[in-house]
C-alpha cells in the first residue's frame, strides 16, 4: 500500500494501534475448547467479542437491529468458505420481535444491519472487504433480502481469498455489534 499522503501515515498508525487493543483483548477471550463463548449478548451488544472456539461450529449471538428495525437480531456465522481465489461468508439473521412497527412487515437484511461486513487477520494485520465497487459488491443484496420475525434470511459476501496458512479470522458485521473471533477458514 503506498502512502499517498502525511495523514494516510497518521491513519496507518491509528489502525495499527486500534488492532493491538483489539489483540489484547482477545488474548483473554479464547476459551480453546470447542465450545462457543459468547461474551456479549442482548443487553450490551458492545461490550465485546464473541468467540467461535477453535472447531467448525457456528456462533450464534443476539444484538439489537441497527437501522429501521428496533427489535433484537439473532445472529448465526457459519464458517468461512475458500474456494480458487473467493472466500465465502455466510450469515444468517432472524428478527426476534420487539419493533411495535416493524414486527408487523417485511423487515430487510439493511433494516437489521447497515454496512459491510469486515474480517481481520490480527496477527498479520490484514483485513479482508467484500469484493467489488461501492455500488457493486458481490454480497446478497441487503436492500431486496427480506424476512418477516422469527425466520432466519441468508446474507452472503465474498471476499479475496486469504492464504493457505490463515486457519481463522475475526468478523466485524457492525461496529456497535460484538466481534466474532476465531471463525475458521474451510477449504474446497
Amino acid at each position: 500500500m503506498r502512502n499517498r499522503t502525511k495523514s494516510a501515515g497518521g491513519r496507518r498508525w491509528v489502525l495499527v494501534g486500534a488492532v493491538l487493543v483489539v489483540a489484547a483483548a482477545l488474548a483473554g477471550c479464547t476459551t480453546g475448547d470447542d465450545t462457543p463463548v459468547p461474551t456479549a449478548g442482548p443487553t450490551d451488544p458492545t461490550a465485546g467479542l464473541v468467540s467461535v472456539g477453535d472447531g467448525e461450529a457456528v456462533v450464534e449471538f443476539t444484538a439489537p437491529g441497527l437501522l429501521s428495525y428496533a427489535g433484537d437480531v439473532r445472529v448465526a456465522v457459519q464458517p468461512l468458505t475458500v474456494e480458487g481465489r473467493t472466500m465465502e461468508l455466510r450469515v444468517t439473521l432472524t428478527p426476534l420481535g420487539g419493533d411495535d412497527e416493524g414486527d408487523d412487515g417485511r423487515i430487510s437484511i439493511y433494516d437489521m444491519v447497515d454496512g459491510s461486513p469486515v474480517l481481520s487477520d490480527i496477527e498479520r494485520l490484514t483485513q479482508y472487504k467484500v469484493i467489488g465497487l461501492p455500488n457493486d459488491t458481490m454480497e446478497t443484496d441487503p436492500v431486496a433480502a427480506k424476512t418477516v420475525v422469527d425466520e432466519p434470511v441468508l446474507y452472503q459476501a465474498w471476499f479475496p481469498a486469504p492464504g493457505e496458512d490463515v486457519e481463522v479470522l475475526d468478523l466485524v458485521l457492525h461496529p456497535s455489534w460484538p466481534t466474532v473471533t476465531d471463525v475458521p477458514v474451510t477449504r474446497r
